[in-house]
């Protein structure tokens, strides 16, 4: 009898310690922590306020690079977003204004990305053998000695 009153009161001191934790927790953590995944959902709304966006979408282009654009939304990368390719359009025009040259990735791994013959691939998908496709070394801007990325038709 001696020993189940010590048994009591360790089970006793473990359901207070345990009822103090989830209610510690409960007033630190946030209500939208774990809603949508391991992260307080409302930072999302906060982060959007704060910071101003960086991409623009496909037709963000249209204004300036009309044709560019018409002979890209014609070609086979028309589902493909121009900053995949460029950088984000914060880092070429900000409030409607250029502040700088928009850098270009010119080299075969952004190609390469999608077009790397892989099984998993579908087949409809144009995948390329780069080893046999290319005879010359695997560098710099060697996709585009041929193709022409917004109608990349050899």
């Amino acid at each position: 009898m001696e020993h189940a009153r010590h048994v009591f009161r360790v089970v006793l001191v473990l359901i207070v310690a345990v009822a103090a934790i989830l209610l510690t927790r409960g007033f630190l953590v946030p209500r939208s922590f774990g809603l949508y995944g391991p992260y307080r959902f409302d930072n999302v709304a906060e982060q959007m306020s704060v910071r101003t966006p960086r991409h623009g979408g496909l037709d963000s282009c249209t204004a300036c690079h009309g044709p560019r654009h018409a002979e890209h939304a014609a070609g086979a990368h028309q589902r493909v977003s121009c900053e995949v390719c460029h950088a984000p359009l914060a880092s070429h025009v900000r409030g409607g204004a250029k502040v700088a040259a928009m850098p270009v990735d010119r080299s075969f791994t952004l190609c390469a990305r999608c077009h790397r013959r892989i099984a998993g691939r579908p087949t409809a998908f144009k995948q390329v053998d780069l080893e046999q496709h290319v005879p010359a070394k695997l560098e710099g801007g060697v996709c585009l000695d041929c193709h022409n990325p917004h109608s990349p038709k050899p």
